[in-house]
């Protein structure tokens, strides 16, 4: 389950910083760096956080799938991240005598960030509102509702109706004819990996840098490291410690 759902939305967190940044008609170039930054930043957290969830939270390891999926901000790497989690983890805890069943934690890890994803719309509807009529509104004039309507990113609507799309495939075709479904998706993986890597190698390879630098990428940086490494990180283990402190895998061959 994990695995592949990761690699599907693997852009979901960049296309939310595009219509974030539309939702406030912000400079073109502004969602670019944002989109940039967090792509870099979650390869830094793809280093550090699994190996500092298995030093300090290898006795919760749901605790620390969640984190992953809390703080890691693409989809994509949070899901290698839960993978990466996963496997330090549980060799931990096999050290101690604990062996867990696998797939637990990478499950938790993914299951946590698509509930984030779910909710790129309705906080790109909610900031529309809020900076058109509290933070850069027009005196005398009326804003029409159409106005943030028109702000929702409508990639969501597609996401929501391929749900639906699916869920009614699943609930009304047989057994075999979904174990199938499953084969050709995983069958499939290789070349939807094989190329999305390639358009974000193609994208760094034409990236300006020096445009991006004169534009003030270097104090949004700056900026992104604060709050990042100031209040995200322990505020999404604080959450994860909150609602799976205590909430362990199964054992193998204890149940």
């Amino acid at each position: 389950m994990g695995g592949p759902v990761g690699v599907r939305n693997l852009n979901l967190r960049c296309i939310g910083g595009y219509h974030d940044g539309a939702a406030i008609r912000a400079r073109p170039i502004v969602p670019i760096m944002v989109s940039s930054l967090v792509v870099v930043f979650s390869v830094v957290e793809l280093l550090i956080l699994p190996f500092a969830a298995q030093a300090f939270l290898w006795m919760d390891p749901l605790v620390a799938a969640a984190w992953m999926g809390l703080v890691v901000k693409t989809d994509g790497a949070a899901v290698a991240a839960g993978s990466i989690t996963e496997s330090l983890v549980l060799a931990r805890a096999a050290e101690e005598g604990v062996v867990y069943e696998a797939g637990w934690m990478l499950n938790t890890t993914t299951t946590v960030k698509i509930f984030i994803d779910v909710f790129i719309g309705i906080w790109a509807v909610l900031l529309s509102a809020i900076w058109i009529y509290k933070i850069d509104p027009k005196p005398g004039e009326k804003i029409p509702i159409s106005e943030i309507a028109g702000r929702f990113p409508k990639f969501v609507i597609g996401y929501f109706l391929l749900f639906l799309l699916l869920l009614g495939a699943a609930l009304t075709l047989p057994r075999a004819a979904v174990d199938q479904l499953k084969v050709a998706t995983g069958e499939s993986d290789l070349f939807r990996n094989l190329f999305f890597a390639m358009t974000f190698f193609s994208i760094g390879l034409g990236a300006d840098f020096k445009k991006l630098w004169a534009e003030g990428i270097g104090r949004l940086a700056l900026v992104y490291v604060l709050c990042l490494f100031g209040f995200i990180i322990w505020i999404g283990l604080a959450i994860s410690l909150l609602f799976f402190h205590g909430v362990y895998p199964p054992t193998v061959g204890g149940g």
